[in-house]
């Protein structure tokens, strides 16, 4: 009689009072999560449309027409990537190596030489292209090309690009790589300065001359990742297409793969919820 009346008294549920605050802190913390995987993809999404923009500016700069000044400091940011005629000569004096290039996987160094506009007291660097190393001697220096050498008196019109510095491959595609003199080793190899890296301030000082806040480069630029990227030969040296990658569909990657991770945090929250706190009260009531 006594077993049968226990039997026929409901159980009382452990700590009832648990279940909306359990409740609360699923949804807060599945929802959250997924606000900030949101967030995360919207970033990502942002910095697509900024890296498009920055592309099609300097597509825009590219095809723009060509410039003639001679100032010392310009503003930089408003004529990265135009195209400059500016008329002068090079010094001669004013000549750096910098190492660890490739031409086509062999070793190479980049020729930096200033040029002087003309009636002008600053130098502007200039890259002017590639010289391979001898491959029975590579760590000496490889000599400039007869056809570069000019008169230190005959002005001629440079055709080149501006650019804010000269940049590794990293700093091209939009990325920082720190201070370039902190890490910069020079060195010399049959008279020639050579160094690991281009510091507009170690050039200063080398040449004993000012230095214009810009630089020029003879190499080609790629608008494109889909134009031919040879490698063309002009006044002896080795010119090496610039790409201007997007870099938007990396950006639409990752922002696709946190979109993908809120909306699978969404479902599982949704999921969890119901199995842990409806479809088992739905149970009890049955029972």
């Amino acid at each position: 009689m006594v077993d049968a009346e226990l039997k026929s008294k409901p159980r009382p549920t452990t700590r009832p009072e648990l279940k909306p605050v359990k409740l609360l802190i699923t949804l807060m913390l599945g929802f959250g999560l997924g606000a900030v995987t949101f967030n995360l993809g919207q970033w990502q999404t942002d910095r697509a449309q900024q890296k498009l923009d920055l592309h099609q500016r300097q597509v825009k700069a590219l095809n723009a027409e060509a410039l003639t000044f001679k100032e010392q400091v310009v503003d930089v940011e408003a004529l990265s990537y135009r195209k400059v005629e500016i008329a002068g000569q090079f010094d001669p004096k004013a000549l750096v190596y910098i190492d660890n290039r490739q031409v086509t996987g062999r070793p190479a160094v980049q020729v930096i030489q200033g040029f002087k506009p003309e009636g002008s007291a600053f130098l502007i660097p200039v890259d002017r292209g590639l010289l391979l190393r001898n491959p029975q001697n590579p760590r000496e220096a490889p000599p400039m090309p007869t056809d570069s050498l000019r008169s230190d008196e005959t002005s001629f019109l440079l055709k080149a690009t501006l650019l804010p510095r000269f940049a590794q491959s990293a700093e091209l595609w939009g990325m920082s790589i720190g201070q370039a003199k902190d890490s910069i080793h020079k060195d010399q190899s049959v008279g020639y300065e050579v160094w690991s890296n281009f510091s507009a301030e170690e050039f200063q000082e080398l040449t004993k001359q000012h230095v214009s806040n810009y630089v020029l480069t003879l190499q080609p630029m790629e608008q494109t990742s889909t134009q031919a990227s040879g490698v063309t030969q002009k006044d002896g040296f080795y010119l090496s297409a610039v790409k201007l990658p997007e870099q938007v569909a990396k950006h639409k990657g990752y922002a696709f793969q946190w979109y993908a991770m809120t909306t699978v945090l969404i479902l599982l929250t949704l999921f969890f919820t119901y199995r842990e706190f409806f479809a088992r009260v739905s149970d009890s009531k049955r029972h």
